[in-house]
């Protein structure tokens, strides 16, 4: 079984979103898998959408984007390390703005 290094892109949606804003997270997370098209399943299956009341009252769902980058690694780790996040960021926006522009603004993609 192999190890991957995955970026992620995260969604947040407020219902209701008084501020008109968007926050997006950007991850980075550690997942084994025999192949990669085994873990592109695999993370499909982990992020399903998450909604929880928010302080406010409202809904925030965290929705899954997309695989932003794969990076097969060559060290060995012991112990379970599946889905182990080692890098995170949260990009907030005071206006809407769509998954696609974040990623073309931010250069997620390379």
């Amino acid at each position: 079984m192999k190890i991957y290094s995955v970026k992620i892109l995260l969604e947040s949606i407020v219902v209701p979103n008084p501020n008109g804003g968007k926050t997006f997270e950007e991850t980075i997370r550690l997942v084994k898998a025999f192949t990669k098209e085994e873990l592109e399943q695999k993370v499909r299956n982990y992020f399903v959408d998450e909604t929880y009341e928010n302080a406010l009252g409202g809904q925030t769902t965290w929705r899954f984007v997309t695989i932003l980058d794969i990076f097969e690694l060559i060290d060995d780790f012991a112990g379970d390390i599946d889905f182990k996040e080692v890098y995170s960021r949260f990009l907030p926006f005071e206006q809407l703005i769509t998954a696609n522009e974040v990623i073309e603004l931010y250069s997620l993609a390379k």
